[in-house]
């Protein structure tokens, strides 16, 4: 059964891995572009005095957090689900379920350094994804039309978008009716996060990111 969170005025989807799958699968069956955003603690924490990045992320159509501190913060005591969030298992489902159908991906990055970064990163998730075309798309160098031309001329199944927030959340409200594709899907930093907060620097950034998060939402409690 679905049910929803909300952290910070922001709400989310709390669906087990295999549910937002059958979900998923269903975006792929309809005429019209359905919209995936997977969510952080640094994404949240960034957005929590922006209103007009809480109203990009309501327009989608499934929100999911990947990190359990999300479903812990908002009550959610079931091991399965929380065990989805912190080891990724959708995400793992969806590169395996992209690259078994041969949906074709269309890859949305800021940078030449992100884009090679998130290659390898899919790579590692599934080999043998069905890349179709790339593009480079940043808030200082914001090419929407030239963009928008070169997903549409591939008639790509999945935007698979590494753009940061809120700027990834931003184009994707502003363009959505303009593109030609099955799914959005926004996983920002997630993939690279994946294999970067393995390194104990990262992973010691990351407990004092947990603690901070932990104090806004008791805060937030509290008003």
């Amino acid at each position: 059964m679905e049910e929803k969170i909300s952290i910070f005025d922001t709400e989310m989807d709390s669906l087990s891995a295999k549910e937002t799958m059958i979900r998923t699968i269903q975006f792929f069956e309809d005429d019209l572009l359905d919209t995936i955003e997977l969510m952080t603690l640094n994404m949240l924490m960034g957005g929590q005095e922006d209103p007009k990045w809480k109203r990009n992320v309501a327009g989608m159509d499934l929100v999911l957090p990947v990190e359990a501190e999300i479903l812990e913060a908002a009550g959610i005591q079931d091991r399965g689900l929380l065990r989805d969030a912190d080891e990724r298992v959708f995400l793992r489902m969806f590169m395996k379920y992209l690259q078994k159908n041969r949906r074709r991906v269309f890859l949305l990055a800021e940078t030449e350094e992100e884009l090679m970064r998130v290659e390898e990163a899919v790579r590692r998730y599934q080999r043998g994804l069905n890349v179709v075309g790339h593009a480079l798309l940043s808030p200082e160098n914001d090419r929407r039309e030239n963009v928008i031309n070169d997903i549409n001329g591939t008639e790509t199944d999945c935007i698979l978008s590494v753009l940061s927030s809120p700027y990834q959340e931003e184009f994707i409200a502003d363009t959505r009716a303009l593109l030609s594709a099955k799914v959005w899907f926004g996983c920002g930093k997630v993939l690279e996060q994946s294999y970067d907060e393995r390194r104990l620097a990262n992973r010691i950034k990351y407990f004092f990111m947990k603690k901070i998060f932990r104090y806004r939402v008791e805060r937030q409690k509290d008003r």
